[in-house]
């Protein structure tokens, strides 16, 4: 029978030893945890952040993300300095953000372009959208509008389809570029339709539209913020857009849906993401100030002139949408051989 003073003994070198251990370890993490959230949570941004924007200023997505831009400086106290990196079809901004600090100071607008076209027709990326970005918040999505010359015969989709197949010939049609979502859209109407048409590509949508409000082309879809000036001045004819509802500014054009082809829905869209390794606490901040800047009024008035939708998401749902999107995407560009080298 052990004495009690072997007993007191072994407790003061092994179990006093495992309380001490238990309750520096417990000490320990509870440091590191009020550190991780004093750093991450309260302490940012303590610095401007950066916003990169892969296309020129003047755009759609440069002028969107400088409204929601000026709407988060408020909400998080911080500057927010919005930065155009062209290039490449996005390519340039694209690689700089994917290799800048996992700080929640460098960002960028993401869009439809470079995290759901370019995977797919560029086979020599350097950088991965799809995993080298940690997804914030989407922030903004539009429809496009089929648009003809109002000198043109065709007043509806059926008879786009109808004049397209009447001569053994494709209509051509005015592409603001190889691989645009306009091109894509326009390639999956002809296979969706049995439209004969072939893509005419110009460099830029600005010019593609020149040539159609002037009939040398008869028809191309365009984003509304180029084709409805031209609508309201009686020069262009919308057939159709391709959102699921109306757009507020084309009350009277309808959609594809109504029309009977709801596989031409489609959206051009815009998120913020940040490098891959960015800590969550951050990238949970930033997804409540967008959520919370996307219900600002002013900014929804001023994005819908565009015929954009002020949106948001978690950070799970833009990276599945993403997902979603370079699957969907890939298989268009693989059916009409589209590829840049």
């Amino acid at each position: 029978m052990l004495e009690w003073a072997t007993v007191r003994m072994r407790w003061r070198w092994h179990g006093a030893g495992a309380l001490r251990s238990w309750c520096v370890a417990l000490l320990a993490s509870a440091t590191v945890h009020a550190t991780d959230v004093r750093a991450d949570e309260v302490g940012y941004p303590n610095r401007p952040i950066r916003i990169i924007v892969p296309w020129p200023a003047g755009g759609v997505s440069d002028s969107g993300t400088r409204r929601i831009a000026a709407v988060m400086e408020k909400i998080l106290g911080a500057r927010i300095v919005v930065e155009n990196r062209p290039g490449a079809s996005g390519q340039v901004a694209t690689e700089f953000v994917a290799r800048s600090a996992p700080d929640g100071y460098t960002l960028m607008t993401g869009d439809i372009a470079t995290h759901g076209i370019n995977p797919c027709i560029f086979p020599n990326m350097r950088v991965d959208p799809g995993s080298d970005f940690q997804p914030i918040s989407l922030r903004g999505r539009g429809a496009m509008v089929l648009v003809v010359s109002s000198a043109s015969p065709v007043r509806s989709v059926e008879d786009l389809i109808r004049f397209s197949q009447a001569t053994g010939e494709a209509m051509p049609y005015a592409s603001p570029g190889l691989g645009t979502l306009q091109h894509l859209e326009m390639e999956r109407l002809a296979r969706s339709t049995g439209a004969n048409l072939r893509a005419v590509p110009f460099k830029g949508e600005g010019p593609a539209l020149i040539d159609v409000v002037g009939a040398q082309l008869p028809v191309m879809f365009a984003f509304p913020l180029v084709a409805v000036p031209q609508i309201q001045a009686g020069k262009l004819r919308a057939l159709a857009v391709t959102s699921k509802a109306r757009v507020r500014v084309l009350p009277d054009v309808p959609t594809f849906r109504e029309l009977g082809r709801p596989e031409l829905e489609v959206y051009s869209w815009a998120g913020f993401f940040a490098p891959k390794g960015t800590p969550r606490p951050i990238v949970d901040k930033l997804a409540r100030a967008v959520a919370k800047a996307t219900e600002d009024p002013a900014l929804r008035q001023f994005l819908s002139t565009f015929g954009v939708d002020a949106v948001h998401s978690t950070p799970e749902e833009l990276g599945a949408w993403v997902k979603g999107e370079i699957a969907r995407l890939c298989a268009i560009t693989r059916q009409a051989g589209i590829r840049m080298e």
